[in-house]
């Protein structure tokens, strides 16, 4: 009988072992073989991590190679909520949320995430890093990052632009050149603690980033500081609505120096306004007024439709236009003018009669040879066209208007690139910012040429306009922009602001000044615009002297000697 219950108990023993083993054979199959690529993930998941290695993003230098934009390493705090005990949180919210001045109701929301990795606050100041490092805790850590600087604060701020906290240009060069200035990423897997931190002593794999490529400007930073302290300054003593300055190598087409009023500091983004932010030269049109009349005489020459010698009666400042209830005026009452005096003087009146011995079809012809109605193509973002009306779209009194820069628009890029027709020898080039590109390495991988676009008049026609427009600056409009010792050639401009309902305002004005110095072999080109000057908003009185002003610090920079005043 005792024999036969052992034998019972020892197959129940040997079935329950037999059992336990298929089970766990059973088990490791499941685990090792079924299962086997979700719980290596798992695992993975658990103990491994990959971390992008970001490029560090090109520079931004000027011609001479200043800094205008680099990029600088910082610290960013980061949180392992995971590892965090619920009893913590509490605490934590309203430590980080006062050193890292964050709401409470934010920092929350990160710690409650079921996570090994969450960013708390990105690009800290020292003051912030110096909190984190003192907290101490081992679930809130610093991890470098690369952040953009701009050395020059306000300096060519609409023309560089700025990037996001992911160091991707938003605005500007910034946008514009991205894909050449932020290289592109790495990465590193290792494993981590149980804790959740990185164990960099057990890197599996690293993938170095591609840094990107530097981009050098043909801006000289001392031209652009000059400019930006000028236009300032006019800026705020004419109270104006806005600013405009842009200095180019009319030979070139490179772009010297660009500023625009309002400005503001790309190192603190946080209270600038959009109005701030756009660069007006490049994306703002205006009617150019009485600086487009130097298009108007450069046409009628060219064609031979006009003499050097030529009169016209000026109809002691008021012409009833016979084809139409038009009247036209001048500021100053004229008689007989000559040909050059037509422009010296600035005569509304004198720049029709000498567009009506061109005609329409030609005037038009020219207008658009300039390079108006048509983007420059400069290597920039947002640029616009202008307002060139098609020839069938003139009125009876389009003549009478379009001379001397009404019923057109256009961009300061496009008047100033205009004048380098004249000032070079009558030859457009396609303006541009940027010179060159080189890798890390040094190696220039891009190096940008003068174009020409096409020849719109003869450089004998350019002379005798350059020469016209010298006695503009010595005897008529322009004579704020006299710089000692050095002939300079100069238009000035005031245009009534279209009213949104339609006609002239009586009140609102752009005031401008287009110049080149020295006037025999230019140096440089200018363009000042100054929107709604007040109290006063002649261009030869707002604008005129801020050329003048320029030209006597920029002048000894390009290597020609100024007498200035003392």
């Amino acid at each position: 009988m005792a024999k036969k219950r052992f034998t019972y108990r020892y197959h129940i023993v040997t079935a329950l072992l037999i059992l336990g083993i298929l089970f766990i054979f059973a088990r490791l199959v499941d685990l090792q073989i079924l299962r086997h690529e979700e719980l290596t993930e798992q695992a993975n998941r658990q103990y491994h991590m990959t971390i992008e290695l970001e490029a560090r993003r090109g520079d931004v230098f000027d011609r001479n190679e200043n800094a205008f934009a680099t990029t600088l390493v910082v610290q960013s705090s980061y949180a392992v909520p995971r590892i965090i005990p619920e009893g913590e949180k509490a605490i934590l919210v309203n430590l980080l949320s006062k050193g890292l001045s964050l709401k409470k109701s934010f920092v929350r929301s990160r710690l409650d995430k079921d996570r090994s990795f969450v960013w708390m606050k990105r690009k800290l100041t020292g003051d912030e890093a110096k909190f984190i490092r003192d907290l101490k805790h081992p679930a809130i850590q610093l991890m470098e990052e690369p952040k953009r600087f701009y050395p020059g604060g306000s300096l060519l701020a609409q023309i560089l632009g700025f990037c996001n906290i992911d160091n991707k240009g938003l605005e500007g060069l910034e946008l514009y050149m991205n894909k050449t200035l932020q290289g592109k990423p790495g990465y590193r897997k290792s494993k981590r603690d149980a804790k959740g931190r990185e164990v960099k002593a057990l890197v599996l794999e690293e993938v170095p980033p591609v840094h990107g490529n530097d981009v050098i400007l043909n801006v000289q930073q001392f031209i652009q500081y000059v400019v930006e302290r000028e236009l300032d300054k006019a800026y705020k003593q004419w109270n104006a609505k806005g600013g405009i300055a842009i200095v180019m190598d009319p030979h070139s087409g490179q772009v010297l120096a660009m500023a625009s009023r309002p400005t503001y500091d790309l190192n603190d983004l946080h209270d600038a306004k959009a109005d701030a932010k756009r660069s007006r030269g490049i994306t703002d049109v205006f009617e150019p007024g009485s600086i487009f009349k130097v298009v108007t005489a450069a046409a009628a020459l060219n064609e031979g439709v006009v003499s050097m010698r030529d009169t016209f009666f000026c109809e002691n400042g008021e012409y009833r236009y016979p084809y139409a209830r038009r009247v036209i005026h001048d500021v100053h009452a004229y008689g007989e003018l000559t040909f050059p005096q037509v422009i010296e003087k600035s005569s509304n009146i004198g720049t029709v009669k000498i567009a009506m011995k061109l005609g329409e079809e030609k005037l038009y012809k020219y207008i658009r040879s300039f390079g108006f109605g048509s983007a420059t193509n400069i290597d920039f973002p947002g640029e616009v066209n202008g307002i060139v009306h098609p020839l069938d779209k003139w009125s009876k009194v389009s003549i009478t208007s379009v001379p001397y820069g009404q019923e057109v628009a256009a961009t300061a890029i496009q008047m100033l690139n205009a004048l380098n027709v004249i000032a070079n020898g009558g030859e457009l080039m396609r303006p541009y910012i940027v010179n060159r590109v080189r890798d890390k390495h040094g190696v220039v991988i891009e190096h940008k040429e003068p174009k020409v676009i096409r020849r719109v008049i003869s450089p004998k026609v350019a002379d005798t306009i350059r020469d016209i427009m010298v006695q503009v600056v010595e005897k008529g409009t322009g004579k704020n922009a006299q710089v000692d010792g050095v002939k300079v050639g100069g238009k000035t401009g005031t245009s009534q602001k279209i009213l949104p309902t339609g006609g002239y305002s009586h009140s609102e004005f752009v005031s401008s000044f287009i110049g080149f110095a020295p006037a025999d072999k230019p140096l440089f080109t200018a363009i000042i615009v100054l929107d709604e000057a007040r109290p006063q908003y002649y261009g030869g009185v707002v604008a005129a002297p801020v050329f003048k002003a320029i030209a006597e610090d920029i002048l000894p920079f390009l290597g020609h000697s100024v007498k200035k005043d003392t």
